[in-house]
């Protein structure tokens, strides 16, 4: 989004508070309507932040291509990401986040009160923060399962990936098996139909190994 003399509305404070508010008002509105049509459904809202990592550490560059945009500093973050939870979570759905990009910022999403982080583990480092947050309650959706037509996938192997990464902070199976949620990497919008198909049903299986 740009402003109307040209770059990011990123680089505006007052613009980027009103676009997160904006958003929040929006998710309200929608989840409401959501359910109204949809009474007896537990809702999920997905919110995408696939550069939010970039954001914080002044990884964007400006329209020119010559310089980078100002880290936003993380209280700012934190106050965008909890408006727009506590507006998903007062309509009565579940907040969830997904970055696909690497450093995840896994303590400022799970203190803005995200239930579930989604993210692509060939991405991700072990480290604690992870174990920190699930043991706080915030679920892991893995992705694994690759986002565009891939030979050669099974669901033995990603099945390990995912228990490598959970055995590093010395988990057992039995204490994720019920919290195991297996997605794409990235979202399928470059699969082809058949892949795509593919991969939810290799995602579903992935989930079912306990």
């Amino acid at each position: 989004v740009e402003r109307p003399r040209g770059d990011k509305m990123l680089a505006d404070h007052g613009a980027r508070r009103e676009i997160a508010e904006s958003l929040a008002e929006g998710l309200r509105s929608h989840v409401a309507d959501v359910r109204r049509r949809f009474p007896q459904s537990e809702l999920i809202v997905q919110v995408d932040e696939p550069s939010i990592a970039a954001v914080m550490t002044g990884g964007i560059p400006t329209a020119s291509g010559f310089s980078r945009h100002r880290s936003v500093h993380r209280p700012e973050v934190d106050a965008a990401l909890r408006g727009v939870v506590a507006a998903i979570t007062a309509a009565g759905a579940r907040p969830v986040v997904h970055t696909c990009a690497p450093d995840v910022p896994v303590q400022i999403l799970s203190d803005a009160g995200f239930t579930a982080i989604s993210f692509d583990l060939s991405l991700a480092r072990p480290d604690d923060v992870w174990a920190e947050a699930f043991e706080k309650g915030v679920d892991l959706w893995f992705g694994v399962v690759p986002s565009t037509d891939t030979a050669g996938v099974t669901d033995k192997a990603l099945a390990a990936r995912i228990e490598t990464f959970l055995g590093h902070f010395g988990f057992d199976p039995e204490a994720y098996a019920e919290r195991l949620v297996v997605t794409p990497t990235c979202g399928l919008a470059g699969a082809s139909p058949a892949w795509a198909r593919q991969a939810l049903a290799t995602a579903q299986s992935v989930a079912s190994r306990r």
